[in-house]
C-alpha cells in the first residue's frame, strides 16, 4: 500500500493543493530546492504534481510550474494557490513571490489544456494588493471556486489590513469574476482579529452550511474553520474547532465523485531531526482527513476508508505490566483497574512503523486514561493521549512538564522538561464527551517520528516526536477502571508512508 508523502526527489514538501477531476485525484504541492532549510532559499518553491485514482497509489508527474526569472512576479518562488476546471480548461491561481519587487506577493495565473502541461498568463500578476488597505508583503494563497448560488467565480486571498493592530491584521479578502479573467474587488470577507495572516483559506458548502477554513501561523500552528448560513457570514466558531491538531498545517481540500470532502496537509520538519530543533517550513504530508458535518454543525474528522481497509497484516504483541492491577481477556482485551491509583503498561513489539486500533471503554473513570506514545518506562517522558473525565476533553500532552526551579532538587528523578517550543506542553486539545460505558474508538498511525491519531470519527491530532524511546505504545489509567478492547497492531510497511 502506498500514499503520496513527498516527492521522491524532495527533502520536504509543503502546502498541498488538491484537485479532483474526471476520476483522478491531483495533488500539487510546494517543493523547495534540495538541501535548503531556511528562508529565503527554501521558499523558491516549484509546484510538484502527483495523481492517483484510489488515494493510495500515486504517480509522480513532471513539475507543473517553475519560478520565473529576473523581474517576473514569481522570480523568487511559486507559492500556494488553487486549481479548478472552468471555461473549458484547467486554471491554476497561485502566489507569485519576488523578494526584490515592489509587490513581493501578487496573484498570478497559469492555464492548461490537459492538467499536466502549464503556461503562465502573460498578463501576470492578475491581481496586486491594494496598498492603501493592505500590506504589500502578505497578499497570497488564492483560492478560486465557482459559487453556484451566485453563478460567479470567487477568489479568496489571505492578507493583512493596515487599519488593525499589528498582530491582529490577518484577514481574508474576496474577489469575484464571471470569466476567470476580470476580477472585481469586493472587500473583506472575514477579519477575525486573532492572527498575523490566515493562510491557505478556502470556502465550500455542506448541506445548508458554509465552511470557511484557514491556518494560523501566529501562536498556533493548525488549521481551523468557521461556519455560517451565508458565504458572506457572519462566521461562527464551533466547539471542535479544527481539521486536525497542531502541525496538521495549511490543510486544503477537494470533493471527489462520491461527494466526500477530503483534506490534505503537512507536518513540519524539525532542525537536526531533533525534538529541540526549530520547526521548519515544509515537512511531510499527513494521512488525508475526511470531514463530515455533524448535526451540531461541527466538522467530524476521520480516516478515508481506503486506508483502514487496506491494512490486514497483524503484528504479534505481548503486554508488559509496569504498575497497577490488570486483567487480560483473550488475545485482544486488557482491563486496567486503577481506582485511587495509577496503572499502566506497554504493548511489546519490534516495529517502528505500525497501525494501532482499539476500543476504549471507561468502566469507572474519575481522573483520566489514555495511550502512551514514545515513552520511557516511568511514563514520565512521553507523548500522552489523555482523556480527561472532569474537563471532558482529549489532549495530546508532551511530558514531562518540568518543575519550578524551587523544586528541582527534590525532583531529580524527573527527566528534563520536553521542549516543544511554541507548541507548549499541551500540544493539542479538543472537547470530547467521555461517559461511563461509552466506547471510544482510537486509531493511531506511527511512522518513526510521525504520529497521527484519530479519535471516535470526530477528532484528529498530528505530531512529530524524534527521540528514541524505550516503548512505542502503552496504555494507562489514573484513578480509573478502563477496558482496552479489540486491540489490534498492524504492519503497514508495504509503503503507506513511503515515497514512490
Amino acid at each position: 500500500m502506498e500514499i503520496f508523502r513527498k516527492m521522491s526527489f524532495a527533502d520536504s514538501t509543503g502546502d498541498a493543493i488538491p484537485f479532483y477531476h474526471d476520476g483522478v485525484y491531483h495533488i500539487f504541492s510546494l517543493t523547495p530546492p534540495v538541501g535548503t532549510t531556511v528562508y529565503p532559499e527554501r521558499l523558491r518553491t516549484t509546484w510538484s504534481h502527483a495523481v492517483s485514482k484510489d488515494l493510495i497509489h500515486w504517480e509522480e508527474l513532471p513539475t507543473a510550474i517553475y519560478p520565473g526569472e529576473g523581474k517576473e512576479p514569481d522570480a523568487s518562488g511559486v507559492w500556494t494557490g488553487s486549481v479548478l476546471y472552468g471555461e473549458g480548461k484547467y486554471h491554476a491561481f497561485y502566489t507569485g513571490y519576488s523578494i526584490k519587487a515592489e509587490y513581493q506577493q501578487t496573484i498570478c495565473h497559469a492555464y492548461s489544456e490537459d492538467g499536466i502541461n502549464w503556461k503562465k498568463d502573460t498578463g501576470n500578476p492578475v491581481i496586486k494588493p491594494l496598498i492603501d488597505q493592505y500590506e504589500q508583503q502578505d497578499f497570497r494563497d488564492p483560492y478560486v471556486f465557482f459559487n453556484e448560488d451566485e453563478k460567479k467565480y470567487w477568489m479568496l486571498v489571505s492578507a493583512r489590513r493596515l487599519d488593525m493592530p499589528v498582530t491582529r491584521r490577518g484577514c481574508i479578502v474576496l474577489y469575484r469574476s464571471t470569466d476567470l479573467e476580470s476580477w472585481e474587488y469586493y472587500g473583506n470577507l472575514y477579519s477575525p482579529g486573532h492572527t498575523n495572516c490566515p493562510e491557505c483559506s478556502e470556502i465550500y458548502k455542506m448541506k445548508d452550511t458554509w465552511i470557511l477554513s484557514y491556518s494560523r501561523f501566529s501562536e498556533f500552528g493548525n488549521t481551523i474553520y468557521r461556519t455560517a448560513k451565508s458565504p458572506y457570514g457572519p462566521w461562527k466558531k464551533m466547539k471542535k474547532d479544527g481539521i486536525g491538531g497542531r502541525r496538521f498545517y495549511a490543510a486544503k481540500s477537494l470533493t471527489d465523485k462520491n461527494g466526500r470532502r477530503i483534506y490534505f496537509a503537512w507536518a513540519h520538519d524539525r532542525g537536526q531531526c531533533s525534538d529541540k530543533g526549530e520547526w521548519y517550513w515544509g515537512g511531510r504530508f499527513c494521512i488525508p482527513h475526511e470531514v463530515k458535518l455533524s448535526e451540531t454543525g461541527d466538522l467530524l474528522v476521520d480516516i478515508p476508508q481506503e486506508f483502514t481497509e487496506s491494512i490486514h497484516k497483524t503484528i504479534p504483541w505481548n503486554y508488559l505490566p509496569v504498575l497497577g492491577e490488570y486483567k487480560r481477556y483473550g488475545a485482544e482485551s486488557i482491563v486496567l483497574d486503577a481506582l485511587e491509583t495509577t496503572g499502566y503498561g506497554f504493548l511489546m513489539h519490534d516495529k517502528k512503523r505500525f497501525y494501532f486500533h482499539a476500543s476504549i471503554i471507561p468502566k469507572e473513570a474519575n481522573d483520566s486514561f489514555g495511550i502512551l506514545l514514545k515513552s520511557d518506562k516511568e511514563a514520565s517522558e512521553c507523548l500522552f493521549l489523555e482523556f480527561d473525565v472532569a474537563m471532558q476533553r482529549v489532549s495530546l500532552l508532551s511530558l514531562p512538564m518540568g518543575v519550578d526551579p524551587f523544586w528541582e532538587q527534590s525532583c531529580q528523578a524527573v527527566p528534563e522538561a520536553s521542549s516543544p517550543g511554541p507548541d507548549g506542553f499541551r500540544v493539542s486539545e479538543k472537547t470530547f464527551s467521555i461517559k461511563t460505558g461509552a466506547v471510544i474508538d482510537v486509531k493511531i498511525f506511527v511512522d518513526h517520528d510521525m504520529i497521527e491519531v484519530f479519535i471516535g470519527k470526530e477528532i484528529a491530532f498530528t505530531y512529530r516526536v524524534y527521540r528514541s524511546s524505550e516503548y512505542e505504545i502503552g496504555i494507562i489509567a489514573q484513578d480509573s477502571k478502563v477496558e482496552y478492547a479489540n486491540i489490534a497492531l498492524c504492519d503497514y510497511t508495504s509503503n503507506i508512508f513511503d515515497i514512490l
